[in-house]
């Protein structure tokens, strides 16, 4: 069975023998290539769609609509598939089967029209029943959420709505998100797809939906590994004092990680406090254990950090590892635009641009490199949308691409119509 690589990276190659070093350690976790000509395992997906009235609204509907058709084109024939919608009520308009009449699948997906209120937490409830009652051994099972609104009919309490999605996870279906248009809650949908171990999406145009669906069915069919898990120990006397990456923690501590997918590498970004040292210093140590497909027993990995310890004129003349730099800059402006969605959220737009000009500050301060350049157009994209008043708009693509940003995740970049 191939096995995922560790490399540690620390920012520069030495600690401080004279003095306590903060040293940033980039974990990068390259997952394994996926061998050529194997079969993708078979799907099971359960789509959803909100039907409620805001549905009808700005062709939000109209892209629901092509999402899961986009969805029913790419099955093959062993996989299965179910459809679920709901406004206040919720109806299974195709319940879990093999995959067959598609066109008769395409012609209820192209028939769905908007209704009443906004009952999310029960159309996904019974899309992750019909999932569950086809759930295929050795398949990936899943289901698929496309909403614009906020959950307010029956459970609408964000906490509860995500526990439900992890203890729907623990029986082996996860769950993947769509938000569509500017109405949604953003905080929910990520929330349930953090929790159900699948992808959060804002959509803002249909001619996105290409470039997300790559990403999902790539991420069904090159998975590695899943329920992936880091734990990072400091060595004596030394300290583990910030984890970049926003990511969950186990109720062991250990921080969950994305799927091990080919082609897509993990990267954390971890603080340490190194405290004085003569010779060497034990940096830290890291154990990444997952779920195999088809294995019995989690696979676990481990790698430490040694690192020479020098007086303070050879440490500061040290350049830094120009990638870790790179990547813990990408990460803090990550982090400033969730300051950004935070601030427009209470109506704060200049406190939002303040944000975005301590990121554009951040990002000149290092060498160019074609990540760094993307984010610079990406913040400006931001700023101009808070100056032509798209509040809305500039909090949801703000928190999706801080969300794909922190989890490792490549962003299907909106196309202008």
């Amino acid at each position: 069975m191939k096995q995922p690589t560790i490399k540690l990276l620390p920012i520069r190659p030495a600690v401080r023998s004279d003095a306590s070093t903060v040293l940033d350690v980039l974990v990068h976790i390259t997952p394994p290539a996926a061998d050529p000509g194997t079969a993708r395992p078979t799907l099971n997906l359960g789509i959803v769609i909100d039907r409620s009235g805001s549905m009808d609204e700005a062709r939000k509907l109209n892209c629901a609509r092509e999402a899961a058709a986009f969805a029913v084109k790419e099955l093959v024939p062993g996989d299965r598939v179910s459809l679920t919608v709901f406004d206040d009520k919720v109806d299974t308009l195709a319940p879990n089967a093999p995959v067959g009449d598609r066109a008769r699948l395409l012609a209820l997906i192209a028939g769905v029209q908007p209704g009443g209120s906004t009952a999310l937490h029960g159309g996904w409830a019974e899309g992750a029943n019909q999932v569950a009652a086809g759930r295929v051994p050795g398949g990936l099972n899943r289901v698929l959420l496309l909403s614009d609104g906020l959950a307010n009919v029956g459970e609408s309490r964000p906490d509860a709505i995500a526990n439900g999605v992890h203890a729907r996870l623990g029986t082996g279906v996860s769950t993947s998100t769509m938000g569509l248009g500017n109405d949604y809650n953003e905080d929910l949908l990520e929330a349930m797809a953090r929790s159900g171990d699948g992808n959060y999406y804002y959509v803002e145009s249909p001619r996105q939906l290409a470039a997300v669906f790559a990403a999902e069915l790539t991420g069904l069919t090159a998975t590695a590994g899943t329920d992936v898990l880091l734990a990072a120990d400091p060595g004596a006397g030394g300290a583990a004092s910030e984890v970049l990456n926003d990511l969950d923690r186990a109720a062991d501590g250990r921080l969950r990680l994305p799927n091990l997918v080919a082609g897509f590498p993990v990267l954390v970004a971890l603080r340490f406090t190194v405290p004085p040292t003569a010779g060497e210093a034990r940096v830290c140590a890291v154990r990444l254990d997952w779920a195999a497909p088809g294995a019995t027993e989690r696979q676990a990995l481990t790698a430490e950090l040694v690192l020479p310890a020098v007086a303070a004129s050879a440490w500061e003349a040290l350049a830094p590892d120009l990638d870790v730099q790179e990547k813990v800059v990408l990460l803090t402006v990550a982090r400033l635009k969730k300051g950004v969605t935070d601030a427009l959220a209470r109506g704060d737009a200049a406190g939002a641009r303040a944000c975005l000009a301590q990121a554009r500050a951040l990002l000149q301060s290092v060498p160019a490199t074609l990540e760094v350049d993307a984010e610079i157009v990406a913040v400006a994209d931001l700023d101009r949308q808070i100056e032509a008043g798209d509040h809305m708009g500039t909090l949801k693509r703000a928190k999706f691409e801080a969300h794909n940003r922190r989890y490792s995740k490549p962003t299907a970049r909106r196309e202008e119509d």
